[in-house]
């Protein structure tokens, strides 16, 4: 390898054009469009860096890159490189990068109201479409082969992309001139800071309106109207069944005249309809020019086709024709045509792309003459085909059509049009001639003198031919040739089209058989093209012969002619001429007459005056009486005339006498084309006329000087005011000419001085040339004479005219007369500078406008404002004496313009003179910013306007765009100012002057900042607006700080309140400067925030640290403002900018410090500050680091306030910073949850945070509001038990005792604390009711009673305990659910601070499911992920950044409640209270102690787990359903105490549902019968047995010594069991009806057996057979060691034996041997009031009806007939739950939740047709119903954990006639009898007999046998 060497400065930036991969560590690896800075190279690789990595540099190669021209700058040892590119190129590629975010945006949510369009999609593809463009014009730039005119294009055409896809977008406007270049405004008057691209602020508001203009209008006004418009047509085939060889031609037709306005364009085409030059092939094009843009909408291309052959086609066989026969004769004869319509193309364009020159490819269909009409209706054809005549043509089908390649409507002169389309002028290489341009017929409406045409277009229109000795109609050819006086034929002089080389003669098509044919053809005789012949000797020669296919035609020809020129040498007319036909007496077939034969006959037919055919003496040709032909001419000449008085005007010298005649018809007879086309020899004419002193004629002369020039102020005319400015300057040598106009100018002022006539009108419209004429006459006069005595002359002579026409407005003021002197004088004002000192001119300006008369007449107004206008916009304002002197006068009109008041004129008349005087002082405003900002005359503006200014910014319409004016000249003017002008300005006011001045200041700047009036997107302006005020408010500042708010005045305490709010409003301002949303740069995107930040800086920093210095400025004064002050600086504080904060946050430690040293202590500032920052925090202001900053730098001015010394404000400030620092705590947490409709509950927890932090602060208005919040949300979530509990936190912090009157909140009215407080209690009342809390409403109803019988409020009272007795009642009646509860913990530093790595309880809502618990909080943590495991999560998982979920359902420990002691208290209430009001919650966990696997029938190795979480003192439910745990326990319960747990809790089921049936004997026994059967026949679920096998047998005391004492207690639960059987069997014999009695005795047998296996038990235990056994009765037998360890274990045991879901903690038994003892009794409730066991059922029903809270949803149905086991269930036969317990009757609820099995079924009416039902399928059978869910049979009989995953398979009661079923281990048998009267139904295809089923037995591994 070579050696490495420096690369060149201009070569050290390049771009990766491939991406490079390399496992080398040395080599970098680059992307594609990669930008590197190269160090070195060495052959084929570079050494580099990335920018974005400049400490580590790699090598790659130099073919993966290219070099990009770059500068470098040096700054000491700094090197930058810059990329040298263009500017466009930088500024597209950084858009291109910024929409593609927002692209991609608009495609992933397609439908959105942010934009105009239907939907986003709409939007994406327009996007897309314009990045498209923009990449592929920077492709071509990228290329290198364009030019630099091309390259300036595609500038354009970028730049315009860009600005059109940020309007689509929405995004900031983007300045730029008219070469495109972004323009920046000046933002200094130093010319150091001016750039090529810099602009005034008045040019850069210009530039937006402009811009503005163009979107709103959507571009319809960027055209002019009279701009030309040009078509292009491009052909590409013609399509024809049948292919016979064509002429085409096209030309444009105007639908509203209908008639074509232009000539025709010609291509011929082969049979296969391609062009017959080669080199054309599909390049058929055109250009129709000069087209006016009204008439586009009005516009078809007509395109005709004319078949070329013989005159009679030869047809061949089948549908192909053979064409001409060779060396047959070549006619052309109507096919057919089709068109285009313009309109219809520019609809399109404008819905489809909304450009207006986009081109588009069609195929047009082609018509032709309808059946029966003649050839010569084909003229016509067009008209009737546009207006849908179906009877006048016929449609060729589709196999037939004309294909176009391309049309564009372009814009701009036709050389413009040609340097933008280059490639739509290319011609064919090997083209001989090929002409593109299609001109129109006469002129366009604006005529360019440099177009030299010279065109006579004649149209063929009809003709008249006798048939003569024909049978038939002839075949009419007219021919057409140019020739001499001579005869001879002027070769090339006719054009049959455009696109086809001249010709010498024009051939007519044939109409076929017509006498009385018409062509409507035209042609065009180019007269320049006739060379040496004289047109004034040319003639048109046309030749009539029938046209035939014979060799030989024996017809006799005719002939007609018209001479190019009349006898005065004037060419013809533009109209219609009908001329003469002469025919031959012999039948030649050719021409052979000269010129002498008939050139001196007449030729228009209108002058004959022959009654018949009549011979020519001595010719031999013949004048036809009866025959004629009809031809158009229209002549385009700048050359030459037809206008015979303008010849003679030329050459009046021949006939002087007739002088004055001639001179007379030039203002009367004379066209504006004629004049236009000799304006040089017309005014020498006229000018060596008025030079020979003929002063009888001079005024006649001045008069026609006057309309010539009057005509060429017409827009049709305009392009030929530079054909006089150049006839003045080069060609006009007439010294004394000066002298008599200035005479005729006074003379003809002095004459309309007096009357009323508007003549003077023309004279002032003439007046800028007349002053050019007078101008150089004088000059060239002065070259002759003393100079000084030639202009004092014509000076002389000028103030003179001046003086007289000030005089005539002001003394005769017609309206007409004013306001055309006004509209013109301006045009003077250039040319009297050319010869007059500029003082003069400007003294002639000023006596001018003054002497305009006062008037509220509105022409006047507008004209005088037009004609300041032009003034201001000439080059006197641009001359610093010129403006200087100037000014003084402007501004005093400007100023009465702008003041105007309300008049009696119309608001639009009033509107649009403050719009001219705006728009005057726009301009003064550039001139001056460009040119004199550094002189006096900003003084001169300032003076007059700076006041009136601030005065119309602040009185104008909000948003209006005069309101924009008005601001936007204040900013300029603003902006102009310098110190010495605000000095000046000021110094000049008293103090009282000053202070309502800088009030009117500062109220305009702060509403400017606060309600921007300029639209978003204009950020330029906005970032302009607010540089210039805060430059200002810098000046004004200096000036209010020389008034003191306290010093007295001459006006007394008024005065000092002006000047305090003086202050305040300054205060205001700044604060409202740095909160707008337009310097809010951290909003923006990174560039352009950089872009900001670089021109501007961040004037938020500039203008808070001006408000702080402003601040301190008053010192002793501050006192004044505090506390109004503190929310402004809190507002400034929040400001998102580290350096801003720095310098406010320190002042609240000043005010406070000062408040204090005046008051001894700062409570209110303390609490103005916790006010606000609450208000503007919960607003969206703030974030961490504000917190962050407001604690450590107040904390650090307090502790170092007074340190070492016991001082007050050092302790009280430092304890004030902790309680904000807690307070931003929980208003940011509160804010970062605020929104969102599924975080309710951690925003509830915020706002309890917040509650409590202003409790604690005793701010009872926040607190208020606060609980206000809470309330609503509780409400908005139906949480009413929680909104009645919120209220209570208010209404318990008030008195009946109290009568304060208290004002009105939110929905609670005014009025006294006593009343509030009860209406308060009533709300809260009414909450508890909702939510059936009705225990919680009892103290409230015992002192809202209280309080109604002290006031002596009976009806009230009354009404209270009536709701008091209904809520009583309710307790009783009403159904309600268990209280749901669920752990939430969330895990990781992830999530809010207030929730990071807590733990909650949840209290869930009725019928709401644990999933859709945990679908809740995912959606508030979308982020989160959930723990599917209920264990502590591990410590790094707790410590990890992300966060982590963890729910699942806990259930309340129930609570001894010292008020049930000794009573009998109803179920229903204590069920209550089983699941409310408690602080303890617990879940249980199975394990295998030993390590193995958890087995279902393994109850000896099974243990409990059990986590005990505890609230403290927050009791559930409260005022949050979420609170947080304090406490979490973890004990282990072994299997045996499970065991006797679930026993206990079994026994109290069934005492409970046995009492029920005793108290009540007269209901349904359905509900106790599959209770005992199933707890009886447990053969499923294996009864008691299971524990016997389990904890009973002989060995197991040896292996488990230490649950000795649970093993008695076990045997004393069984045997209880087994008495309440008993007992429940004897309650079901006196109730049963004889259907059931089967059923009864065999469980009766079977309880016998089950008696007998626990008779052990009972002698063991010393209990008597005879005596129902209870576990208080339980005797001790055994003498062993203290039986503490049991007492304690069974008190615990029968505290919770109410519940059969109790979970309290219990611990192991005491090791060692214990004696026995009796456990203590269980609460007994024998004796107590039970509800209606039909109400049971009723609750059972609507439970299982509803979806339990707890349980999960039946999973989606399967079609599947198979009967599977659920997988999460072991199997029947051994059914466990997941607490170790069996499962022992059909109501088990297991106590691990997680796998609770769905709401039981609903029950069902007995039978009525005596069918019998053994076991529990009683409770699901219904007569009225056919089918029969077998599922449902067995979650009613509790079939363990079996399920049908096809929950739509149902059996029919006789499709179960004697039919198994096998559930896991266990046969459900179904054994029907019987016939039922409903009939039969079709089972499996056949009819079945109905059947009434009368038994069921389950038999199973365990029960084989069984009944």
């Amino acid at each position: 390898m070579g050696r490495w060497s420096v690369v060149p400065s201009e070569n050290s930036y390049c771009v990766a054009i491939c991406e490079f991969k390399s496992s080398n560590e040395r080599c970098l690896n680059l992307e594609l469009g990669e930008r590197l800075f190269l160090y070195e190279e060495c052959e084929g690789w570079y050494l580099g860096y990335k920018p974005s990595d400049a400490e580590n540099p790699g090598l790659f190669p130099k073919s993966y890159v290219r070099l990009k021209p770059a500068t470098v700058v040096k700054m000491g040892s700094m090197v930058t490189i810059n990329p040298a590119e263009e500017p466009i190129i930088e500024e597209a590629k950084n858009v291109l990068r910024e929409w593609h975010e927002q692209w991609k945006d608009l495609f992933s949510a397609p439908y959105s109201a942010k934009y105009s369009y239907k939907n986003n999609l709409d939007l994406f593809q327009s996007i897309k479409g314009i990045m498209c463009d923009i990449i592929t014009a920077l492709s071509s730039s990228y290329l290198g082969v364009l030019g630099q005119n091309q390259l300036e294009e595609k500038k354009i055409k970028i730049t315009q992309s860009i600005d059109h896809g940020n309007m689509l977008l929405g995004l900031d406007m983007v300045p730029r001139d008219e070469h495109g270049n972004i323009v920046n405004p000046i933002c200094s008057s130093d010319d150091i800071t001016r750039s090529q691209n810099s602009v005034s602020v008045m040019e850069l508001y210009n530039i937006h309106k402009k811009v503005n203009t163009y979107r709103t209008h959507k571009g319809s006004d960027a055209v002019r109207t009279n701009e030309p418009v040009h078509i292009f047509f491009g052909i590409s085939q013609c399509i024809m069944s049948n292919p016979v060889p064509l002429e085409l031609y096209a030309t444009l037709y105007n639908y509203k005249e209908n008639k074509m306005i232009s000539e025709r364009f010609l291509a011929p085409l082969t049979k296969n309809g391609l062009p017959e030059d080669k080199d054309r092939l599909n390049d058929i094009r055109t250009i129709f020019t000069d087209i006016c843009r009204d008439d586009l909408p009005n516009l078809f291309i007509i395109v005709r086709f004319y078949r070329k052959g013989p005159v009679k086609w030869e047809s061949g066989s089948g549908s192909t024709s053979r064409g001409p026969a060779s060396g047959s004769t070549t006619y052309l004869r109507p096919l057919g045509l089709s068109y285009f319509s313009i309109k219809t193309h520019m609809d399109a364009m404008e819905a489809n792309v909304g450009v207006r020159t986009e081109a588009t490819s069609n195929r047009l269909d082609i018509y032709a003459l309808g059946k029966d009409k003649n050839e010569k209706d084909f003229c016509d054809l067009h008209s009737k085909v546009i207006m849908g005549e179906r009877a006048q043509f016929q449609q060729f089908d589709n196999t037939h059509g004309l294909y176009i390649s391309d049309v564009k409507i372009l814009f701009g002169t036709l050389e413009q049009v040609k340097q933008q389309n280059p490639h739509l002028f290319k011609r064919p290489a090997a083209s001989v001639y090929y002409e593109m341009i299609t001109r129109k017929l006469g002129f366009p409406a604006v005529i360019n003198p440099t177009d030299q045409r010279n065109d006579l277009y004649i149209t063929l229109k009809k003709a008249l031919f006798k048939r003569g000795n024909k049978t038939a109609d002839r075949n009419m050819l007219v021919t057409v040739s140019v020739r001499d006086q001579k005869g001879v034929e002027v070769q090339g002089a006719i054009s049959r089209g455009t696109g086809e080389p001249h010709v010498n003669q024009y051939n007519s098509s044939v109409i076929y058989h017509s006498n009385t044919p018409q062509w409507d053809e035209t042609f065009r005789v180019n007269l320049p093209d006739i060379g040496s012949y004289s047109f004034e000797n040319c003639h048109l020669l046309f030749t009539f012969r029938h046209a035939n296919d014979k060799t030989k035609n024996k017809d006799r020809p005719g002939f007609s002619f018209i001479p190019l020129a009349n006898h005065d040498g004037t060419l013809i007319a533009n109209k219609l001429h009908k001329l003469i036909v002469y025919k031959d007496t012999d039948k030649s077939a050719s021409f052979k007459h000269t010129t002498s034969d008939y050139l001196t006959l007449p030729y228009y037919y209108e002058t004959s005056d022959i009654s018949r055919d009549t011979k020519i003496p001595g010719k031999t040709f013949q004048q036809m009486f009866s025959e004629y032909i009809e031809i158009n001419t229209v002549f385009c000449s700048l050359k030459f005339t037809q206008n015979s008085d303008l010849k003679s005007l030329l050459q009046w010298e021949q006939h002087p006498e007739r002088l004055g005649d001639i001179l007379q018809r030039v203002t009367t007879r004379i066209q504006g084309e004629e004049l236009v086309k000799f304006l040089h020899p017309i005014f020498e004419e006229l000018f060596t006329i008025l030079d020979k002193k003929n002063t009888e004629l001079g005024e006649i002369v001045f008069d026609c000087i006057v309309f010539i020039i009057c005509t060429l102020a017409d827009n049709k005319f305009e392009q030929f005011r530079p054909v006089l400015d150049n006839y003045i300057e080069r060609y006009f040598f007439h010294t004394q000419v000066y002298i008599k106009l200035l005479e005729r100018l006074v003379a003809k002022v002095v004459q309309y001085q007096d009357s009323s006539s508007n003549k003077i009108g023309d004279v002032m419209k003439a007046l800028e040339y007349l002053f050019k004429f007078i101008v150089q006459s004088s000059r060239l006069h002065s070259q002759t004479q003393t100079i000084d005595r030639s202009f004092r002359k014509i000076e002389d002579s000028l103030l003179q005219f001046f003086s007289k026409l000030n005089i005539m407005i002001g003394v005769n003021p017609s309206r007409l007369n004013v306001a055309k002197a006004l509209k013109y004088f301006p045009s003077t004002i250039p040319e009297l500078t050319k010869i007059l000192p500029l003082e003069t001119t400007c003294t002639i300006i000023t006596d001018f406008i003054d002497a305009v008369p006062v008037t509220d007449e509105k022409e006047i107004i507008n004209y005088k404002l037009a004609c300041i206008s032009e003034i201001v916009r000439g080059d006197v304002i641009e001359d610093e004496v010129g403006c200087g002197l100037l000014t003084p006068l402007l501004m005093r009109h400007l100023k009465m313009h702008l003041k105007t008041e309300e008049t009696k004129r119309d608001d639009n008349a009033i509107m649009a003179e403050k719009n001219l005087a705006v728009d005057i002082l726009t301009h003064i405003l550039v001139t001056v910013s460009k040119k004199h900002s550094k002189t006096p005359i900003v003084g001169q503006i300032v003076s007059p306007l700076l006041e009136l200014l601030f005065s119309l910014a602040c009185q104008a319409e909000k948003n209006s765009e005069l309101s924009r004016d008005y601001v936007s000249c204040l900013i300029a003017l603003l902006h102009l100012m310098n110190d010495g002008h605000y000095n000046t300005y000021m110094k000049e006011m008293d103090e009282p002057d000053l202070v309502n001045f800088l009030n009117d200041v500062f109220s305009v700047f702060k509403d400017l900042v606060e309600h921007n009036v300029y639209p978003n997107m204009w950020i330029v302006m906005s970032m302009l607006q607010s540089y210039v005020i805060l430059t200002s408010i810098t000046f004004f500042s200096r000036a209010l700080t020389n008034i003191s708010p306290l010093a007295n005045g001459p006006q007394g305490q008024d005065y000092m309140g002006k000047k305090k709010q003086l202050w305040y409003s300054f205060f205001q301002l700044c604060v409202g400067f740095i909160t707008q949303r337009s310097l809010q740069l951290e909003e923006f995107r990174e560039s352009k925030r950089k872009k900001i930040a670089n021109q501007y800086g961040d004037m938020r920093s500039e203008m808070g640290h001006e408000m702080v210095h402003m601040f301190n400025m008053l010192e002793e004064n501050k006192k004044i403002f505090i506390p109004e002050i503190i929310e402004s600086f809190i507002k400034v504080s929040l400001v998102p900018l580290e350096s801003l904060r720095k310098d406010v946050i320190p002042i609240f430690y000043d005010i406070i410090k000062c408040y204090y040293t005046e008051k001894g202590n700062f409570e209110l500032v303390e609490r103005e500050i916790i006010d606000k920052l609450d208000k503007l925090i919960s607003a969206g202001k703030g974030d961490q680091n504000y917190l962050t900053m407001v604690h450590k730098i107040l904390y650090l001015k307090f502790e170092a306030h007074n340190k070492g010394r016991m001082d007050p404000l050092r302790q009280t400030g430092i304890r004030f910073v902790v309680s904000v620092k807690y307070l931003l705590t929980h208003l940011l947490n509160f804010r970062e949850v605020v929104t969102g409709e599924n975080n309710s509950e951690a925003r509830m927890l915020c706002i309890v945070n917040l509650l409590n932090f202003y409790d604690e602060l005793n701010r009872s208005e926040m607190y208020l509001r606060y609980i206000w919040k809470l309330y609503t949300s509780h409400i908005v979530q139906k949480n009413y038990v929680q909104a009645a509990f919120t209220l209570d936190l208010y209404q318990s912090k008030l008195k009946f005792e109290n009568t304060t009157y208290l004002h009105p909140f939110e929905i609670l009215p005014g009025g006294k604390e006593a009343e509030r407080k009860a209406l308060l209690t009533l709300k809260i009342i009414g909450h508890f009711e909702e939510g059936k809390s009705y225990e919680n409403t009892f103290r409230f109803y015992k002192d809202l009673c209280d309080y109604y019988e002290k006031m002596f409020h009976y009806e009230a009272l009354a009404s209270a305990l009536n709701k008091q007795a209904e809520a009583y009642k309710s307790i009783l009646k009403v159904t309600r659910y268990p209280q749901a509860y669920y752990y939430v913990g969330f895990h990781g530093e992830g999530f809010p601070q207030f929730l990071q790595n807590k733990q909650f309880i949840y209290a869930g809502k009725e019928h709401v499911q644990a999933s859709q618990i945990t679908t809740r909080f995912q959606e508030q943590f979308p982020k989160a992920t959930m723990l599917s495991y209920t264990n502590t999560p591990p410590p790094e998982l707790r410590k990890s950044p992300e966060q982590f979920l963890q729910i699942y359902k806990v259930v309340a420990v129930i609570e001894e409640r010292s008020e049930f002691t000794g009573k009998e208290v109803p179920t229903a209430i204590t069920k209550f209270y089983d699941t409310n009001d408690v602080t303890c919650f617990s879940y249980d966990r199975r394990f295998n102690k030993t390590g193995g696997k958890i087995k279902d029938d393994d109850f000896q190795n099974t243990w409990l787990e059990r986590t005990k979480f505890s609230t403290g003192r927050e009791r559930l439910p409260n005022k949050l359903r979420l609170v947080e745990i304090v406490e979490t326990e973890v004990t282990e319960l072994s299997p045996i105490k499970t065991a006797n747990e679930q026993m206990c809790n079994k026994n109290k089921d069934t005492k409970v549902l046995i009492d029920g049936y005793r108290h009540k004997k007269d209901q349904n026994a359905n509900a106790l019968t599959g209770y005992l059967n199933g707890a009886i026949n447990a053969v499923v679920m294996g009864g008691i047995q299971v524990y016997v096998d389990a904890f009973l047998y002989d060995g197991y005391l040896a292996t488990h010594p230490e649950d000795r004492d649970d093993v008695i207690y076990l045997k004393g639960l069984l045997v209880e069991f087994v008495d309440l059987m008993e007992e429940g069997i004897d309650v079901h014999d006196k109730i049963i009806t004889p259907e059931i009695r089967p059923l009864h005795e065999h469980m009766v047998k079977t309880h016998a057996t089950m008696r007998s296996d626990t008779n052990c038990y009972r002698r063991e235990l010393g209990i008597s057979s005879g005596k129902p056994f209870r576990t208080g009765t339980l005797s001790v037998r055994s003498a062993t060691n203290s039986g503490t360890s049991l007492s304690r274990y069974n008190s615990t045991l029968s505290r919770n034996m109410r519940s059969r879901n109790s979970m309290v903690s219990v611990n192991s038994g005491g090791e060692g041997d214990a004696s026995v003892v009796a456990p203590p009794p269980l609460p007994s409730r024998r004796n107590e009031v039970l509800p209606d066991p039909a109400s049971l059922v009723k609750e059972r029903r609507s439970a299982s009806q509803a979806p339990a809270p707890d349980q999960p949803a039946l999973p989606p149905k399967k079609r599947t007939s198979v009967v599977s086991q659920s997988p999460n269930m072991a199997h029947s036969n051994r059914s466990m739950n997941s607490n170790g317990s069996l499962d022992l009757s059909y109501s088990n609820n297991s106590i691990n939740n997680d796998n609770e099995k769905p709401g039981l079924p609903p029950r069902l009416t007995p039978p009525e047709n005596n069918s019998i039902l053994v076991g529990s399928a009683l409770d699901i059978i219904n007569e009225t119903s056919n089918s029969l869910s077998l599922e449902n049979i067995i979650r009613s009989m509790e079939c363990g954990d079996a399920i049908f995953e096809d929950r739509d398979s149902t059996l029919t009661r006789s499709s179960l006639y004697s039919s198994t079923h096998s559930i896991g281990r266990n046969k459900v048998n179904f054994v029907g009898v019987g016939d039922d009267p409903q009939g039969s139904e079709r089972v499996r295809g056949k009819p079945k007999r109905k059947r009434s089923i009368v038994g069921m037995f389950l038999t199973g591994s365990r029960n084989k046998g069984k009944r």
